[in-house]
């Protein structure tokens, strides 16, 4: 089983995630006993293996070369926070809250502030440096509810709870510190990254509805279609001939997290005006991260392998 997720781009992440979603779609409340079983199995456990994550890779930041990782990973997360707030802002006031061609302006702000950081992890895993898992806990900052709450916050002229955002934060700064202060613990806990990589991709996958997802339509894919447009152009061009770095990075960032699907209805909580666009948002997010899961990581195998770019040795 290992070796064939192994052949597949991100198999490490996909194979579980999609099974994970065949449970979720066909049989949802196989795993919903309470206990332990659903916060292991369940998008329970969503926020801890997130955090758990973050916490092991953040070990790897090296404060020494932390100066390398923020002029790459931070400099284009900053790039995509930016975008995020700007075009957030636009399409919520040239649209207003019912959007257009059936895409909301809270289906758009989950959409474009998700990261997958999995998918991130599986391309940096399989192509990028040690300082590139690193900075994998800079991708956790994006995934909470808090960011496209704040964003979609700004957008709309509302208030934000910033001790959410904080909330995200401490997980990752925790790491650095005792990373730093003991490198024998950094070598401890790093290694646990990517051997919790399948478990993040069942829970994923334990939020989406595959039927749902198929059901969102044409308006499921003209979303995904506007979040890569949105996204990786830019992004792409900022890494390439800003950073003079390979590329691959702008995909490891470009991908609709399957922890973003219970987002619109986490935001139509706080925001009563957007509560009547949250199922079909919802079913749009879906379909954009069954799309991008797949997509993203063929992609970038191809880009690798036009490039050149060489594959790091995998695990035993």
């Amino acid at each position: 089983m290992l070796k064939f997720m192994k052949k597949i781009p991100g198999g490490l992440l996909l194979v579980p995630m999609f099974i994970s979603a065949l449970v979720a779609t066909f049989a949802p409340e196989l795993f919903r006993i309470g206990g332990m079983t659903e916060a292991f199995l369940t998008p329970k456990g969503t926020n801890f293996i997130v955090a758990l994550i973050c916490f092991c890779s953040s070990t790897l930041l090296d404060l020494s070369t932390l100066k390398h990782v923020l002029r790459k990973q931070g400099s284009m997360l900053l790039l995509k926070i930016a975008l995020c707030f700007g075009l957030s802002f636009l399409f919520s006031n040239l649209f207003g809250p019912v959007g257009v061609l059936g895409i909301s302006s809270l289906a758009f702000a989950v959409a474009i502030t998700s990261l997958n950081p999995s998918i991130y992890l599986a391309l940096i895993s399989d192509y990028g440096t040690e300082e590139d898992r690193g900075a994998f806990a800079l991708t956790g900052i994006l995934l909470t509810p808090a960011f496209p709450m704040l964003v979609f916050s700004i957008a709309s002229a509302s208030n934000f709870d910033w001790i959410s955002l904080l909330s995200a934060l401490i997980p990752t700064i925790l790491g650095i510190l005792i990373g730093n202060l003991d490198r024998d613990m950094a070598k401890l806990f790093s290694p646990m990254v990517v051997p919790l990589t399948p478990i993040m991709g069942w829970i994923f996958g334990s939020s989406i509805n595959l039927i749902a997802a198929v059901q969102s339509g044409i308006s499921g894919i003209l979303l995904t279609v506007l979040y890569y447009l949105a996204m990786f152009p830019i992004i792409y061009l900022f890494e390439r001939y800003v950073l003079k770095e390979d590329g691959i990075s702008t995909f490891g960032i470009t991908s609709i997290a399957g922890a973003s699907v219970p987002f619109p209805l986490i935001l139509a909580e706080l925001f009563p005006e957007v509560a009547a666009y949250a199922p079909t948002a919802t079913a749009q997010i879906a379909m954009g991260v069954i799309i991008t899961s797949i997509l993203t990581p063929f992609v970038a195998a191809k880009f690798a392998q036009r490039h050149q770019i060489a594959k790091n040795q995998p695990l035993d």
